[in-house]
């Protein structure tokens, strides 16, 4: 058995071309003789590759019959463009001995596969594809708000491919942006590389956008787009930072007791800030934020801290004051600052608006507002500190007659509101014997801190208006 391999004109050849091999003008040729170097004709000859994948055989059972010269002849070509290398070419048939066993007969040929004279890369692509992305979700930020974790860059790699979805290597690829300007295009073309890839760079600008990269074969009708890039986040803006709190008014007597604050920061787009932009807490009394991090870093946008009562305390009339700040890529520093109260139900008492400052101490002058029932008009009053703030978010108050001459309820204002501000407002209600007398009375008023369970007591005077029984109807 002997092997050849030689062009469609008869020529020998040692080569397979990668490039220009799908045309079939490259074949394998056995030729088999007996002992005698007689023809064997009619003879099952099967070709083979050494393992390396490099070639590809048509028909695709790589078998043939030998004709009366003792020929068999299969076509060959590259397995794909990128199937470069060397490799080596078997032919085999089974053929019976004189003595009636089959004797397997081999033969074979090495054979180059090359790219030497290939042609033109750009006539073998048939189709790019868009591979992926870096970011791989597709979204950079805003020119100058990078930063860890944040690029202002994007990387959109395309794939070009022959018929048969082989990569080609040394393709031109020619880039655009749509809509034209929007980012910049760092990478105008580009050629592809071993693996057929390509990639395209683009930078963002001071706006925000939405982008689609198209990557087209050069001098060919052959084209595609990359997904939609999106260029968001800008830095954080002074108008943009906003603070809230979980509560506002704290209980002096208890260490510990807290409230979570909020910061959520937008840029000038009003799109949440970048993942990581750290913010720095501080507090003219108690303690914020923890032992490893003074602050906090935003998650889209938004990030949080406890505050916390502690020493120091503030005294009445004095608000804590927690400030808030952040920097910009530019050197701007943004901030803002919020007030929280902290108070002692100690300090407690009633008052009868929300700004004098002397408790109110009576005595309170109830009037009748249903004879019949015996009932009184209700007392609107404020309940807070000397200087004009709230009580602990959520302290109970209690009344009770001292002499029972009437008898008092809380209607509203009982737990206390938490409110930015100053004190709140609490409604009496009050009631009498049918029939009874005018007379005093005194109010037991207790404040009971929720967390703390501190308790103060006040009593006030009350004067008791008759409820003279309603005449008999006639």
């Amino acid at each position: 058995m002997s092997v050849q391999v030689f062009k469609g004109s008869g020529d020998a050849e040692s080569a397979v071309n990668a490039f220009t091999s799908s045309d079939l003008d490259i074949h394998a040729r056995a030729i088999l003789r007996d002992r005698g170097g007689q023809p064997v004709p009619n003879a099952i000859v099967t070709f083979s590759e050494t393992g390396s994948g490099l070639l590809a055989f048509v028909p695709e059972s790589a078998t043939a019959l030998t004709d009366h010269n003792g020929k068999a002849e299969v076509d060959l070509k590259a397995a794909s463009i990128s199937s470069l290398g060397a490799t080596q070419i078997v032919a085999s048939a089974s053929l019976p001995d004189r003595s009636g066993n089959q004797v397997e007969v081999i033969g074979s040929q090495n054979v180059a596969i090359s790219a030497a004279v290939a042609a033109d890369p750009q006539s073998v692509a048939t189709a790019i594809n868009f591979t992926e992305a870096n970011p791989s979700d597709r979204s950079i930020v805003i020119a100058g708000s990078g930063g860890n974790g944040r690029s202002e860059t994007a990387l959109l790699t395309f794939t070009v491919v022959d018929s048969k979805g082989a990569p080609i290597k040394g393709v031109i690829v020619d880039f655009n942006v749509v809509p034209a300007g929007s980012v910049t295009l760092n990478t105008a073309d580009e050629r592809t590389d071993s693996s057929g890839r390509v990639t395209a760079s683009v930078s963002s600008k001071a706006q925000p956008t939405s982008v689609i990269v198209n990557a087209t074969v050069r001098g060919r009708n052959i084209s595609t787009q990359s997904d939609t890039l999106t260029v968001t986040t800008d830095v954080a803006t002074q108008r943009g930072f906003d603070l809230s709190a979980s509560k506002f008014n704290m209980d002096y007597d208890l260490s510990g007791d807290s409230s979570t604050v909020n910061v959520r920061i937008v840029d000038r787009n009003g799109n949440p800030v970048s993942d990581g932009v750290a913010v720095v807490a501080q507090a003219s009394f108690g303690r914020v934020g923890s032992s490893s991090r003074g602050g906090c870093t935003t998650q889209n946008g938004v990030c949080s801290v406890d505050y916390q009562v502690q020493n120091p305390r503030p005294a009445d009339g004095i608000p804590v004051d927690v400030v808030f700040s952040t920097q910009t890529g530019q050197g701007t520093q943004i901030s803002d600052s919020l007030q929280l109260w902290v108070t002692s139900v100690s300090w407690l008492n009633l008052y009868a608006s929300s700004n004098t400052t002397v408790p109110f101490s009576g005595p309170l002058n109830l009037s009748v507002a249903d004879v019949e029932a015996c009932k009184f008009n209700g007392v609107a009053m404020f309940v807070g500190t000397p200087r004009g703030f709230a009580a602990p978010a959520g302290t109970t108050i209690t009344v009770r007659s001292r002499s029972g001459v009437s008898t008092p309820s809380i209607v509203a204002g009982s737990p206390t509101l938490d409110r930015a501000g100053g004190r709140t407002l609490v409604e009496f209600a009050a009631s009498g014997k049918s029939g009874g007398a005018a007379g005093s009375d005194v109010w037991v008023i207790q404040f009971t801190a929720g967390p703390s369970k501190t308790v103060k007591t006040i009593e006030l005077p009350v004067s008791v208006p008759a409820c003279p029984k309603p005449e008999p109807a006639p």
